[in-house]
């Protein structure tokens, strides 16, 4: 599918939103880190970063690592997948491997496919961890600063 405003308007996504654009035929085998929206009708594989949006267009396949903001899949998308916003499967997606939501904002439409497992609400036990580690961290200096005196 040729690069176009119509394809892109498709999968929900203005033509004035993509910031870097893979179109079908084109592969890609590496790292792979941008700052707004990509979009991809080619081939991608190893690992994908980034705080905003990755789209997968119809004829779009990934095989690689992901950790973005949101994920929007109307094509494939194979591998590890980490997603701090949200994860959107359109009627055409297929997504298979392990996901990791950091918010549970999970959307599969009639049609689309998950194969996996799924962690929802990783964020959360994030902060969890996190504010126990401090008071851990706060209740070992209060034995140090107690045990010297």
């Amino acid at each position: 599918m040729p690069f176009s405003k119509d394809a892109l308007l498709k999968d929900h996504v203005a033509q004035d939103d993509i910031s870097g654009f893979l179109a079908e035929g084109t592969e890609i085998h590496g790292e792979i880190r941008f700052r707004d929206v990509l979009r991809v009708d080619g081939k991608i594989g190893g690992k994908i970063i980034s705080e905003k949006e990755l789209v997968v267009g119809e004829s779009g396949e990934v095989e690689a690592d992901v950790d973005v903001g949101v994920l929007s899949v109307s094509g494939k998308v194979t591998g590890t997948i980490h997603v701090k916003e949200k994860l959107e499967i359109h009627p055409t997606g297929r997504v298979v491997g392990d996901i990791t939501l950091e918010k549970p904002n999970l959307v599969i439409h009639e049609g689309g496919v998950f194969e996996g497992n799924i962690d929802m609400n990783a964020g959360k036990r994030k902060e969890s961890r996190d504010a126990a580690a401090r008071k851990e961290a706060e209740v070992e200096e209060i034995r140090r600063h107690s045990s010297t005196n």
